[in-house]
């Protein structure tokens, strides 16, 4: 068997589902596809569509997001990727949370090893001893999904739609900004860890003569109301100052007529893979496209 679909030596016709195991997943794929431009960041990168990146890069374009992913990991595919890789450009989306010094356990499949024992024998057992085979086959046995869930590591405009229709939503929109309150209560503490692993991020790219362009990723508005109700505000204006002190980079975190706009969200922390071509836009100074004169402040280093 081979639930995430990792080796496709065998298929028994069932589904593969990535979602056991993206980060082994991205690693075997980063590996088949080669790819020249990276998209490198948490959930609301991998939501992003490559296709919208591949227009300005016109090239191999892989999206290497990782849900709940810490900067550590990212730190190490995107080590990984550039120095096995010929990688000419990296596109890098931050969030708040990713820099808090306490981080809750994302519980992934993430394994540092992979890197310099590439996927052997070895990796290949233990990655399908761990793999949950009675939620895997629970869910494929049910599973009527005709289209790609993934496609070049992003999430699909396919399996977005099924977020949208399988969850209400009031629901979601609960759920997430419940989450938050959490996350931000309990979790976001103010730290220099996260702030390292960018410095590395950005000194590997201008080592390897990569274009990187930073930009942090669009939020509700919500989530800084709850940042404002759980006095939190001040990690985050510092976060931004910090992060000017080791790059320029592209600010969409904040209030505009994007981000207070409720349709243009799958919940208060992730923007829908549509409206993803605006930050490219942006980015690459793309004047034939149509963006909110408000959506996007350019950041200089200092």
């Amino acid at each position: 068997m081979d639930p995430a679909g990792l080796n496709n030596k065998f298929n028994l016709g069932l589904y593969k589902d990535i979602a056991l195991a993206y980060r082994t997943q991205k690693f075997v794929e980063l590996n088949q596809i080669k790819p020249d431009t990276l998209m490198v960041g948490g959930s609301r990168v991998h939501y992003l569509n490559p296709e919208d990146l591949k227009k300005y890069t016109n090239d191999k374009v892989y999206n290497l997001g990782l849900s709940y992913s810490t900067l550590e990991e990212q730190y190490y595919f995107l080590k990984y990727s550039l120095e096995n890789l010929q990688i000419k450009n990296v596109i890098l989306g931050i969030n708040l949370y990713t820099f808090s010094e306490v981080l809750e356990d994302n519980s992934s499949d993430f394994d540092k090893d992979i890197f310099t024992n590439k996927f052997n024998f070895y990796q290949q057992i233990k990655h399908y001893l761990e793999v949950p085979l009675y939620k895997y086959l629970k869910y494929a046995y049910n599973n009527t999904n005709t289209e790609p869930v993934y496609k070049d590591g992003a999430i699909t405009a396919y399996h977005q739609q099924i977020v949208l229709t399988n969850n209400p939503e009031e629901k979601r929109w609960s759920n997430s900004v419940n989450g938050y309150r959490k996350k931000y209560r309990d979790y976001l503490e103010w730290g220099e860890s996260g702030l390292d692993y960018l410095k590395k991020m950005v000194e590997l790219c201008e080592e390897h003569n990569v274009n990187l362009k930073v930009f942090t990723t669009a939020i509700h508005t919500s989530q800084l109301e709850l940042l404002e109700e759980l006095n939190k505000m001040d990690i985050y204006y510092k976060w931004k100052e910090e992060v000017a002190k080791i790059t320029p980079y592209w600010d969409f975190m904040y209030s505009n007529s994007i981000t207070t706009n409720k349709d243009n969200f799958i919940d208060s922390s992730h923007i829908k893979q549509e409206f993803g071509y605006l930050y490219f836009a942006r980015l690459f100074d793309d004047s034939s496209v149509n963006v909110p004169k408000d959506f996007g402040i350019y950041v200089e280093k200092k």
